[in-house]
């Protein structure tokens, strides 16, 4: 492990531990069938048991050794993130992000595109990312002064800066219905000018993905921090760049504000490029680089 301040390697050292705990739980119920007990929280967002014994596991192990820490959890706190960060970070100079299975819905199919991520902001924003894909034996870290690593071997993003050679992720919202337009069209402009695009459902496995070199850029909205907080550390951490695109401010780091919603993340080169052809989908959004 590098020389990390003292702060983060006892966190990181925690973090790993509750997530390959989560993700033994995630496997024990994997291909369990009607006793995964699938809800829905929306038309197609769902919720299983997994979900929540695995992230009541890394709750629990996170308040035991950090009970300083601020803590967020996809199913526990939901859409009052927002307001469970706020109230955390006057009186918490950390805050955990958890997603314990990002990737539900391939989970419940059988599907093995799915992890547990654990990030962890400081100030608000990323300094270390755990992401531990326990079907695909893939355990991947990165955060400030430590270096991206997938099961302890360095990664980099792709050098890649040619749209005509780039394999580009992306993921659709929930709520994809009143904005399929906007949807088909950034996706035509991405079809019509790069190499492939890949839709794999987990966007922390997608940004894991991009820090690792295996995808040139990766683009998504309607996000919310616990599926990014983690994996935004990891991408920066190899190297690569993550902003926002769209009716926002392309110009902010989301690594900024994880409540942004849109993220643009790509190796260096090829950023400026991916913003303008999703800025070209969208007219009344100029284009600027990265």
């Amino acid at each position: 492990m590098p020389d990390l301040p003292l702060a983060l390697a006892s966190r990181l050292k925690i973090a790993l531990r509750a997530a390959e705990s989560a993700g033994a739980i995630l496997m024990r119920h994997l291909g369990s069938g009607a006793s995964l007990h699938v809800e829905h929280k929306g038309a197609v967002d769902l919720v299983t048991v997994a979900d929540r014994e695995a992230e009541a596991c890394v709750l629990s192990e996170l308040a035991l050794s950090f009970p300083e820490d601020g803590r967020i959890g996809e199913e526990t706190d939901g859409a009052g993130g927002r307001e469970a960060w706020a109230a955390t970070s006057r009186r918490s100079t950390y805050c955990w992000v958890v997603d314990p299975l990002d990737g539900t819905t391939n989970f419940a199919h059988g599907h093995l595109q799915f992890c547990v991520s654990i990030g962890l902001l400081r100030d608000g924003v990323p300094c270390l990312g755990v992401v531990h894909a326990p079907a695909r034996r893939e355990t991947y870290v990165g955060g400030q002064g430590l270096p991206a690593t997938c099961n302890g071997t360095p990664i980099r993003v792709s050098a890649v800066e040619t749209l005509a050679d780039a394999l580009i992720a992306t993921g659709f919202p929930y709520d994809r219905r009143p904005r399929i337009d906007t949807l088909l069209a950034r996706l035509r402009g991405v079809l019509l000018n790069c190499q492939g695009v890949r839709r794999g459902g987990s966007a922390a496995l997608d940004l894991c993905e991009l820090a690792a070199g295996r995808l040139d850029a990766y683009y998504e909205d309607t996000l919310q921090p616990w599926d990014i907080a983690a994996g935004i550390a990891i991408v920066e951490a190899a190297g690569g760049v993550v902003r926002g695109f769209g009716a926002v401010d392309p110009t902010w780091k989301v690594s900024a504000n994880v409540f942004g919603g849109t993220v643009l993340a790509s190796n260096p080169g090829l950023g400026p490029k991916m913003a303008a052809l999703l800025a070209s989908a969208e007219p009344a959004v100029r284009s600027v680089d990265l």
